[in-house]
């Protein structure tokens, strides 16, 4: 038997080894080079806000896109528009602005909680510290202004009160109910019962409103209207 054929083929496992090592080295710095090569090409797009605001609009986010390039800085506005030409105009506010928009918001903000006092259209220091809360509690810059980050986030908040709920904001508007005589008084307790859900439906129809039986947004909007 030959001596250095063990030998021989231990060679040959190492040299097979470093030849493989090699190899594989090589094949992963091109793969590598054409991964960074197909990063260049990419072209990144603003998402994630029109994704939000579509909710609120009603529309496929693939509708919507951000006009960048019709932003007025004096104006603080910010148009939005959609493929079918529509075009929806954010306008940014902040401490000591008045307008009915202003109003809108804070009612959202009054029926999440954040604010405690009647919705007004005037953004108060009070007003600036629920906007503050709000957007700590979202993750947003804590400006106290209604930029257009927040006002997003805002129209994108599926406000509803609906059978089982419970909270002092809720009781609020059943009062409101019993004052226009569609709930009985002993019936505003804070609690979202049959009784108020049959005074929802009745204040619904009688202001137009599509009988659903829960306080969402519209409904929310003709009872503050009753304060």
């Amino acid at each position: 038997m030959n001596k250095n054929t063990p030998f021989k083929r231990f060679k040959d496992v190492v040299l097979y080894i470093v030849i493989t090592i090699f190899l594989i080295f090589l094949t992963s710095s091109f793969v590598i080079e054409d991964v960074y090569s197909a990063a260049d090409q990419l072209t990144m797009t603003e998402k994630g806000i029109s994704d939000v605001y579509s909710i609120a609009v009603g529309m496929e986010p693939k509708m919507l896109t951000i006009n960048n390039g019709e932003t007025d800085t004096t104006d603080k506005t910010t148009e939005l528009k959609t493929d079918d030409g529509t075009t929806i105009v954010i306008t940014e506010y902040s401490l000591g602005d008045k307008n009915e928009e202003i109003l809108e918001y804070q009612q959202i903000l009054y029926s999440l909680g954040f604010l405690i006092s009647q919705p007004s259209s005037e953004l108060t220091e009070e007003v600036q510290t629920a906007i503050k809360t709000y957007q700590a509690m979202k993750g947003l810059e804590q400006t106290g202004k209604l930029d257009r980050s927040t006002i997003i986030s805002l129209v994108a908040e599926d406000v509803k009160f609906e059978k089982g709920d419970s909270g002092k904001v809720l009781q609020t508007y059943q009062q409101i109910l019993v004052a226009q005589k569609y709930l009985a008084a002993e019936s505003a307790t804070g609690t979202f019962d049959d009784a108020t859900e049959a005074a929802v439906k009745a204040f619904q129809k009688a202001n137009g409103l599509t009988e659903t039986g829960k306080i969402d947004a519209k409904t929310i909007k003709a009872l503050d209207a009753l304060r």
